[in-house]
């Protein structure tokens, strides 16, 4: 099915409202996300489309499973990955949205979809750029954020569980839903066999980067309350590593991003490590 989003949109019965998408293209490309008024509450219904068109699809796809050793990207693919790590988070007890068994709606075709439990809240970005709440309550959710991200990490490192390892964490794919972090937005992972530190290193740089975005202190706040400092320290030294794919990886990051690269902020990470220390 090619329609556009705005066809699928328009398709839509009563009762269920577009919140995000769609994207640009020829399609208007990327995901569509529709809140559902169910009658045992609300869902979010997830339709996953692809990102690109042609040429530029595939080699996406052969570039993420054959260099960057992921999963792929194809709309079918991200959809099984997010179902899997959603799963997985919620076996090993950390908080994602809940899965909801359903049929296909008719009016989105044939696209791969997921339900997903509503969450009324807003991101963790948003809520600590609100002046409304307490330094308190902001404090507080950076010090569940770090707990809660080195007691999983310590357990993705035991089990070898890939999934356990959020490839794009960032304040923003965290909802503050009441007294909850939920963390959402796995439609990327890594392959079996991946390394798991690799993976840690990976997400830890781009938390960090993440909440320096929103503001002086948070990472301070964040280090202060990762109870694993082996596992930053570990991380950091993989990071720093003399070995040719990670100097490359360095520079090519650094030198796109600059003092936005996760090349800065790990070594940012590093010099907050030593302090607290």
């Amino acid at each position: 099915m090619k329609a556009s989003g705005l066809v699928i949109a328009e398709a839509a019965p009563p009762g269920v409202t577009l919140l995000s998408g769609p994207g640009r293209g020829q399609y208007r490309l990327g995901n569509l996300l529709f809140r559902c008024a169910e009658p045992g509450g609300d869902v979010f219904l997830k339709v996953y489309r692809r990102r690109k068109s042609g040429w530029s699809d595939f080699w996406g796809d052969f570039s993420e499973r054959w260099f960057e050793h992921k999963r792929g990207v194809s709309a079918a693919r991200r959809r099984d990955t997010e179902a899997a790590a959603i799963a997985a988070w919620r076996a090993a007890g950390f908080d994602t949205p809940r899965v909801i068994a359903r049929e296909r709606p008719a009016w989105i075709g044939d696209h791969p979809f997921l339900a997903m439990e509503f969450l009324e809240g807003v991101t963790l970005d948003q809520a600590l750029a609100d002046p409304a709440r307490t330094a308190a309550e902001k404090q507080g959710w950076i010090h569940q954020l770090a707990r809660d991200q080195a007691r999983r990490h310590r357990c993705a490192l035991e089990g070898g569980e890939r999934l356990l390892l959020h490839e794009h964490a960032m304040a923003r794919h965290i909802f503050v839903a009441g007294a909850r972090l939920v963390t959402f937005d796995f439609e990327h992972a890594y392959q079996p066999g991946y390394p798991v530190l690799a993976a840690v290193t990976f997400e830890l740089c781009s938390i960090v980067r993440s909440l320096e975005r929103l503001g002086e202190g948070w990472v301070d706040a964040f280090v202060a309350s990762y109870d694993e400092r082996k596992i930053l320290q570990e991380s950091y030294r993989l990071f720093r590593s003399p070995s040719l794919r990670w100097w490359l990886y360095r520079w090519y990051e650094g030198r796109k991003r600059g003092a936005q690269s996760k090349t800065a902020a790990m070594e940012r990470l590093a010099v907050r490590l030593e302090r607290v220390d």
